[in-house]
């Protein structure tokens, strides 16, 4: 193991690389193609979820921050571990309540001008936290009970927001790094997040490789269950959390010291001894939607994070989740692994809510009424940086440029939405007929770039005719019976009249219970036999330039 808070030495780290530049059963209320034979956990603590933890985390994992103020605290309690104490924990509720009530880009930064303020400050920049004084003030006064007095903004343990982190800058080069080398690491304190035994965690700051195939760094968090017995072998569990952001203060890496509620899905894997390892799979440059990027990151975390534990890459089973935006570096993780990470022991991947086909997704919320169709600008941003695209400016009207520019810092639940008549000049709102723009799309569309060697869990709910609100049903099917034709072994579940929000509940805890069966080396039941068709997921004729 790296010792914490150690720096790479001039000789390389890391290992070598690979690197290349029907209609499912009805079973009661959800529509499922059956997990096959079950085993109970193997510890009755790993099957604890509360509910209040649940829906914190469903909040966050659903594409959608905590909507209330109370769901916002639930895991925030008295005693931060290493330093903070109630004073760190009330901070952080004070944070997350800040954000909940709309004030999507409050920091606790202790320089910032947007930071946590002392009881009787009010100077606080509403410019960069871009809401007007009075939603300010109205949640500032629905929060401040959770302020402790005199408190003046350090964050727990003085966390400092990335940009102002030299902890996540690196200067060095890398051009003969290979993936996963840990460049430096150090020990972090969590505030208490709710779990039923002791947690130790780690940053690593680790090579990786961006969307066009260039190196980079990025950071992963390591949480290792302390006391109790852990399993007779090692186990890492790889969760990608879903927080579609374009600010670097949504990082997890980050939002996770705060207290966040991205931690309650990783709860029953820490109560069941595993090891934990969380990426800012979105990078420095956060290119939200990039999937290939996400999967090489979410990869190459695996490896940062075997690096620092000791364990040779091959010796230690991993098994990956992530639901909604989490979806996406780990269904993309799963297609590069066995050429981008080839010695990897993945045992399992669970991806639930997975947006397969970006053309059909933004179709299906590209109307005023979706509560959705915030994820069209925003991926449109996300993709342009991924993918290297400077004139975005150009295919924008005058609104759509105001929101773009309003979007391009914020997190999840902050952002403002709009249709592709309002975001684009008419000359591009057809985004099939732009080359530049289908070319970007088609390249993200999964199950193009390679296949998983599985088993695969997948989930996806159903609460209309097309799908669950943002994701469409049947590309989900679509994805799974593609695989299922590649020999690729999958089970597939719908969550009948459930939305997006509404599913992640279900399938975090199915997951979680996949997980632990592979984890196990029980057999696999593969369901492919049942899953019909689906939709067509194949690319679109690119137009010439």
């Amino acid at each position: 193991m790296v010792d914490a808070g150690e720096e790479r030495a001039s000789t390389p780290m890391g290992r070598g690389s690979t690197h290349a530049d029907p209609e499912p059963v009805v079973q009661g209320t959800s529509r499922t193609i059956s997990l096959g034979p079950r085993r109970r956990p193997r510890s009755r603590q790993a099957a604890v979820i509360t509910a209040g933890a649940l829906a914190l985390g469903v909040a966050v994992a659903a594409c959608g921050g905590p909507s209330t103020p109370g769901a916002a605290t639930a895991l925030t309690t008295t005693g931060v571990p290493g330093g903070g104490g109630s004073q760190a924990t009330g901070l952080a509720a004070y944070t997350l309540c800040m954000r909940a009530h709309g004030v999507a880009n409050f920091s606790p930064h202790p320089t910032s001008s947007v930071g946590i303020p002392k009881r009787n400050r009010h100077h606080e920049s509403l410019q960069q936290l871009k809401v007007t004084k009075s939603h300010f003030l109205a949640a500032r006064k629905a929060c401040e009970p959770l302020l402790p007095a005199g408190a003046t903004g350090g964050g727990p343990s003085g966390a400092l927001a990335p940009k102002a982190d030299p902890f996540y800058r690196w200067s060095g080069p890398l051009a003969h790094d290979v993936p996963g080398t840990v460049l430096r690491s150090r020990t972090i304190a969590l505030p208490d997040v709710g779990a039923t035994r002791p947690v130790r965690a780690a940053q690593l700051l680790y090579v990786t490789t961006d969307e066009l195939g260039r190196r980079t760094v990025s950071v992963a968090t390591v949480l290792q269950p302390g006391a109790k017995a852990a399993p007779p072998a090692p186990r890492l569990v790889s969760y990608q959390a879903a927080y579609d952001a374009l600010g670097t203060q949504c990082d997890p890496s980050y939002t996770l010291r705060l207290g966040a509620s991205t931690a309650a899905p990783v709860l029953p894997y820490l109560a069941a001894g595993d090891t934990v390892v969380s990426a800012d799979f979105e990078g420095e440059d956060l290119a939200f939607g990039a999937g290939q990027q996400g999967g090489y990151e979410a990869l190459d975390a695996i490896r940062a994070a075997e690096t620092w534990l000791g364990a040779a890459e091959a010796s230690m089973p991993v098994g990956m989740v992530g639901y909604s935006g989490g979806s996406v570096p780990t269904e993309f993780a799963s297609e590069l692994a066995p050429t981008y990470a080839p010695h990897l022991d993945i045992v399992g991947v669970a991806e639930g809510g997975i947006p397969v086909d970006l053309f059909h997704n933004l179709a299906y919320v590209d109307h005023p009424a979706s509560s959705w169709n915030w994820v069209i600008p925003v991926h449109l941003v996300g993709l342009a940086r991924g993918f290297g695209l400077k004139h975005l400016a150009s295919y924008l009207t005058a609104k759509g440029s105001a929101v773009v520019r309003s979007d391009e810092t914020r997190c999840v639940g902050g952002f403002d939405g709009l249709t592709t008549a309002q975001l684009f000049k008419p000359q591009y709102r057809d985004i099939e007929k732009d080359p530049v723009l289908a070319r970007m799309i088609d390249h993200v569309i999964m199950g193009r770039t390679g296949t998983p060697r599985g088993p695969l869990f997948m989930g996806v709910g159903l609460s209309g005719p097309t799908g669950d609100g943002v994701i469409v049903t049947k590309d989900v099917q679509g994805l799974a019976h593609t695989y299922c034709e590649r020999k690729v072994p999958v089970e597939l579940h719908i969550y009948t009249g459930l939305d997006h929000r509404q599913a992640a509940a279900p399938f975090l805890s199915e997951a979680q219970s996949f997980l632990a069966q592979r984890f196990e080396n029980l057999p696999f039941h593969n369901a492919c036999a049942g899953i019909g068709p689906g939709n067509s997921i194949a690319p679109v004729p690119v137009p010439p330039s």
